[in-house]
C-alpha cells in the first residue's frame, strides 16, 4: 500500500476513473462549451472589526477561504433566495457574481508560496460577498478548479448540489489549456456531484446547468465550508413545466414562521 502522503498513486486512481463502459443509456458529453470558469482556491485574510490591518501585524485578521480571492457569507435578507427567485424579486443588489477566472495570475502551486513563519501575514487580502453564477437553462458549463499552495498543500473534495458533472481530466501543477485540453476524456468520463481537486493541482468538469433553482457549491470539508469556500450557482427557469421551478406548497412556512 502506497503512503497516505504519496500523491503519485492517488492522482493515478482519480485520474484513470471512467463511466460504465456498457452502460445501456450512456449520457454523452457535451462538445459545445457556452461558459468557462477558472476557480482558484485558497485562502485569504479579513481585516478584523475596528483594526487597522497593517500586513505586518497577522493578530489584526482573521483567515478566511476563499474561491477566486472572494469568501462566501451568508446573504442578510430575511427572504430565502429560493422564495425571491421563485417570484423573480431582484436580488442582485445582494449577490456577487463569481468572476471567470482569479484576479491576478501566479504560481498557482508554488511550494514557497506561503514562507515559514505566521500564515496569516503573507496571505492575501480579500473581501467576503454572497457570491454567486447565473446561468441560463441549458447551459453547458465547464469550470476548471485550481487547488493552491496557499491552502497549505491540502486536496479538496468539490461538490455540486442538484447536479451531476463530467470529469474530464485532473492533474499536477497549474493548469495550462494549451496543453491540458488534448487529456480531456470525452469518450467515457466519470459522472459525479463531488470531485477531488488534487493537492497542488487542478480538476476539469463539465454540465449543463438544466436543474432550475438556487444550488450549493462548496468544497465538502466542514471547515473550508465554515470558512467561505462555497458559491451559489442559479439556474434560471425554462421554457417548459419540467424546466422551471416548482410553486412551494400552499403551507409553506415565511420566515420567523417555522
Amino acid at each position: 500500500m502506497p503512503d497516505q502522503d504519496d500523491l503519485v498513486p492517488s492522482l493515478h486512481f482519480h485520474s484513470n476513473l471512467t463511466s460504465l463502459l456498457h452502460h445501456p443509456q450512456p449520457t454523452p458529453v457535451p462538445t459545445q462549451v457556452d461558459e468557462r470558469l477558472f476557480i482558484t482556491l485558497g485562502l485569504g485574510t479579513i481585516c478584523r472589526q475596528g483594526r487597522s490591518c497593517k500586513r505586518s501585524q497577522s493578530n489584526e485578521t482573521f483567515t478566511v477561504a476563499t474561491m477566486n480571492n472572494i469568501s462566501f457569507q451568508q446573504p442578510a435578507a430575511a427572504t430565502p433566495l429560493l422564495e425571491l427567485h421563485y417570484h423573480s424579486t431582484n436580488r442582485m443588489d445582494m449577490l456577487q457574481e463569481l468572476p471567470d477566472k482569479a484576479p491576478r495570475v501566479f504560481n498557482y502551486t508554488d511550494p514557497a508560496l506561503i514562507p515559514p513563519g505566521p500564515k496569516e501575514a503573507k496571505l492575501e487580502p480579500t473581501s467576503k460577498a454572497t457570491l454567486a453564477r447565473c446561468f441560463r437553462q441549458g447551459t453547458v458549463v465547464e469550470v476548471v478548479f485550481q487547488g493552491t499552495a496557499l491552502l497549505q498543500s491540502e486536496s479538496n473534495p468539490m461538490h455540486l448540489h442538484g447536479h451531476d458533472v463530467f470529469v474530464l481530466a485532473q492533474g499536477e501543477g497549474n493548469y495550462d489549456a494549451a496543453r491540458d485540453v488534448a487529456r480531456y476524456n470525452l469518450v467515457n468520463p466519470a459522472i459525479r456531484n463531488t470531485v477531488h481537486v488534487p493537492r497542488l493541482g487542478w480538476v476539469a468538469i463539465r454540465f449543463v446547468a438544466d436543474n432550475p433553482g438556487i444550488w450549493y457549491m462548496h468544497c465538502h470539508f466542514g471547515f473550508h465550508l465554515s470558512m467561505g469556500m462555497v458559491a451559489l450557482f442559479i439556474v434560471e427557469d425554462g421554457l417548459t413545466t419540467d424546466t422551471s421551478l416548482p410553486a412551494p406548497p400552499v403551507d409553506f412556512p415565511s420566515c420567523g414562521h417555522i
